[in-house]
């Protein structure tokens, strides 16, 4: 007997329902595939304003403009300052080498109003 492999989970698919197959791959894991290839041609939004960005979810983050990582993309308004914000550059030793989320936030609140003066 041959055995039927989903090329996308790997499980055997010999005893599965016809009904439940797109050739030998189950049709949830094809449904799931097509709905990510999806995703990946969308555009990211901003993360501050909302607006649709130029830049397609599969865009890689070093080509991109406003990218900041561990939060997602920004608008070129955003990015360059038509919002409020103001930039505050945390030396990379100090987030190593504090033990604590409380202990960081004021050291970070504390390089903040230094900055200040």
């Amino acid at each position: 007997m041959i055995k039927w492999i989903c090329d996308y989970c790997g499980e055997e698919t010999t005893r599965v329902d016809i009904d439940y197959l797109i050739g030998t791959d189950h049709l949830s894991c094809a449904l799931k595939a097509e709905q990510a290839a999806k995703q990946q041609d969308e555009f990211d939004h901003c993360i501050i304003c909302g607006v649709e960005t130029l830049y397609k979810r599969s865009t890689h983050i070093d080509m991109r403009h406003g990218y900041v990582e561990g939060a997602g993309q920004l608008c070129s308004k955003c990015y360059s300052g038509g919002t409020d914000r103001n930039h505050l550059a945390i030396p990379e030793y100090i987030i190593y080498t504090t033990p604590n989320d409380a202990e960081l936030g004021a050291k970070v609140r504390q390089l903040y109003w230094e900055s200040k003066n």
